[in-house]
This record gives C-alpha cells, sequence and structure tokens, in this order.
C-alpha cells in the first residue's frame, strides 16, 4: 500500500438491547505523516470488555487508548514486534489494576487489532473479538476465535456441529488480564486488493449476525451505511450482548445508485453494440491509483483463512431479512413502537419496487433502511418498557 492511497473507514457501537452499559471499545488511529506510515501504518482495533461493574467497560478502553499509543511511539522492532510487545504491556497493566483492587477481580478484555502497512495487512488478536476480510464476494474470518468451542474444534476433540450444540459458546480461553503474561496471535502480513473492506466486530456482532449477512452488507454499502445496518440487524436478533462493528475499506467509494449501471442489476450484463456497458466497479478502479504490486510470498493462496464463505445478494438472503423485517414491523404495530412510519412505508414501497425489478443492491438497501428504523425503535421500546423483541 502507499501513503496516499484512499481508506474509509466509519464504526458503530451499541449497548444492544439488554446490556445497561457498553463494555465494547474501538480505536482507528491513523498515521499523522509518512514516516510514522512507513514504520507503523494505520491501526484499527476492537475490544470486547469482561467483569462485574465497569471493570469490563474500563478494560477495553485501557486496551484500545494504550495499545495504539504504545505501538506507534515505539522506537525500535518491527510492527510485529511492536504490537505483540504493546499487547504484552497492557495485559500486564490490566492484570496489575486489577490484583491492587479487589473490586476489579475478573477484569479482563478481548482485543482484535488489524495494521494497515506499506507490506499489507497484519492482523495481532487475543479472544473471539473477530477481524473478517471481504474481497470478490467473499467473507473471510482472518482471526481465530480463543473460546473453548473453537479450541475443541482445533484439538478434534469434538466437530464443529458437536460443539455447537454441546459447548457454551461465550467461555473465552484467553484474554488481555486475567494473566500476567499473555500469547498474542499474528497473521500476516496479507496482501491487499483494491475495494478490499476488513470488519473488526466483537461477538455481539457475530453471534446473531451470520458471515454472509455480514459479507452482504459491508461489501456492499459504504461502511458508514454498513455498520449502522449490522448493528441494528443485530438489535433486531434480540442484541443480547453489546454489539461494536468497525469497518475499513480500501480505496474510494462510489455508491451504484448514483452510477450509470445499478450494482448487480441483471440488465447491466447485456452488449450495447457489441460492447459492456462500464460498471461502477470499473469506474472505482479508474479513479483509484493501482496499488502497489505485492510479492508474490503475499499470494492469496498462501493465506491462513479460519473461515470462508461466499457473501453475494442472493434470493436467500433477501427472503430471510425481508421475513426478519415483517415480523418486526408486526410487533411494532402491536406494540406501538415509535417509529415514523411515513418513511417506513416509503421504504417498504422502494423495496417492493426494487424487487420487482430484480435490483439486489436497491432491495438489500431498503431491507437495510427498513432494519436501521426497526432496530432503533425496537431498542427504544425495549429501554423504556422492558418488554421482548424480535428474533
Amino acid at each position: 500500500m502507499n501513503w496516499d492511497d484512499i481508506i474509509i473507514d466509519a464504526a458503530s457501537s451499541d449497548t444492544g438491547m439488554r446490556r445497561s452499559n457498553n463494555q465494547d471499545s474501538h480505536a482507528a488511529v491513523r498515521a499523522p505523516n509518512t514516516e510514522v506510515w512507513r514504520s507503523r501504518g494505520h491501526v484499527f482495533m476492537v475490544a470486547d470488555g469482561m467483569g462485574a461493574h465497569a471493570v469490563g467497560e474500563l478494560a477495553s478502553k485501557m486496551a484500545c487508548d494504550l495499545i495504539p499509543h504504545n505501538y506507534m511511539k515505539a522506537k525500535v522492532g518491527t510492527p510485529s514486534e511492536a504490537i505483540i510487545k504493546a499487547f504484552q504491556e497492557v495485559s500486564a497493566l490490566i492484570h496489575s489494576r486489577a490484583a491492587v483492587n479487589r473490586e476489579f477481580q475478573g477484569m479482563g478484555t478481548t482485543c482484535s487489532s488489524l495494521l494497515l502497512l506499506p507490506d499489507g495487512v497484519l492482523v495481532a488478536h487475543v479472544g473471539d473479538s473477530r477481524v473478517y476480510r471481504v474481497r470478490s464476494r467473499r467473507i473471510d474470518q482472518l482471526s481465530f476465535d480463543h473460546s473453548l468451542v473453537w479450541e475443541l474444534v482445533r484439538r478434534n476433540h469434538l466437530t464443529p456441529e458437536q460443539a455447537n450444540l454441546s459447548v457454551p459458546k461465550n467461555v473465552i480461553t484467553r484474554s488481555l488480564g486475567p494473566e500476567p503474561n499473555i500469547e498474542v496471535d499474528l497473521e500476516g502480513p496479507l496482501a491487499v486488493r483494491l475495494a478490499d473492506v476488513y470488519l473488526l466486530c466483537s461477538d455481539g456482532l457475530s453471534g446473531p449476525v451470520n458471515d454472509q449477512e455480514i459479507g452482504a452488507f459491508a461489501g456492499n454499502f459504504h461502511p458508514r451505511n454498513a455498520c449502522r445496518y449490522l448493528v441494528n440487524l443485530a438489535n433486531l436478533r434480540g442484541g443480547l450482548d453489546n454489539i461494536t462493528a468497525l469497518i475499513v475499506r480500501i480505496g474510494p467509494w462510489v455508491d451504484p445508485d448514483s452510477a450509470e449501471t445499478p450494482h448487480q442489476d441483471p440488465a447491466a450484463s447485456r452488449q450495447r453494440n457489441g460492447q459492456r456497458p462500464q460498471s461502477w466497479r470499473d469506474r472505482l478502479v479508474g479513479m483509484f491509483k493501482t496499488l502497489k504490486k505485492v510479492p508474490a510470498t503475499l499470494a492469496p493462496e498462501e493465506e491462513h483463512r479460519y473461515r470462508s464463505t461466499a457473501c453475494p445478494i442472493e434470493e436467500a438472503l433477501i427472503d430471510r431479512l425481508s421475513e426478519l423485517t415483517d415480523r418486526a414491523r408486526e410487533l411494532a404495530i402491536e406494540q406501538a413502537w415509535s417509529v415514523d412510519w411515513t418513511e417506513l412505508t416509503d421504504h417498504r414501497r422502494k423495496l417492493a419496487e426494487s424487487r420487482s425489478a430484480h435490483h439486489d443492491w436497491l432491495t438489500l438497501r431498503e431491507l437495510g433502511e427498513i432494519s436501521a428504523m426497526l432496530g432503533q425503535a425496537a431498542r427504544y421500546y425495549r429501554k423504556s418498557s422492558g418488554a421482548a423483541n424480535v428474533h
């Protein structure tokens, strides 16, 4: 990557439906100049705190405040060495803080970070907050969940199906704070391509929202809107935990709705005068400076991806989200949620029109907007009344 490459990032964090405080934290620290960029790059991070009262909130905040600071100020060492040292220093600090105060017992946090560097992407992580990459309509999980479920499967004690049925999903096997020393997992550096999208999230998102849904929204919308859609979708699915999403897009964003050819419009593939019309993706490539060629050692086939799932905008996905928003709307009417019904009706009309015209991108956008409206209304109703929500 180059210093002047366009990078767009956005984040959204929410308490969810059931929690009174938010123990998630996130950070986005850009290199202030070319010198820092060459040695340390940009840092993006999500942390999910653990512990009673406010100690989890404090632990995750310490991680997102201090790890980027310690990493950026390191004068010696490679990025890999510097980020591991920063993780270990902050883990020891959280542990010592808990050791001197009985009320801080059990204090800890997961922490997953993404470093954008001249040589590519470096992932450093501890815990089960995840790092994903969306590329060419596939979503790849680049981080390993340090959870009991994943550890049992890795050691071949259980199949994934058996583990999901019989093992609690919230048991974390590694986090910052509980132990004085911590092992940090590193992935990369990984090759970066134009239009790559990276998403960091807490399990409040990856639990209720599946990989295909995460990839479809993150890969097809501006990071700001994708975060909004995903967080509210998690709330509509129950919002049982704090929810945080941080999305980083490589390259400029061109809204497909403003381009001549709608995204995934079947008519876009028709031949005109013997030539294929230029798509919004083609124009995006033309707008963006070609990324520096990546060394062969970083070829995608050599990458270690823990999971990989196709994430196209397909009929099954649209049907599933339509069913969810229909149920939410019915509940909103029944329980008199605070909703702008005129605006909601307008989005539903646009949804019906786009489905009839087979404009998949426009259809998913309207479902995202409807999910956002109903998710916010459900959260407000839940907080004010303590009533049940949509699943």
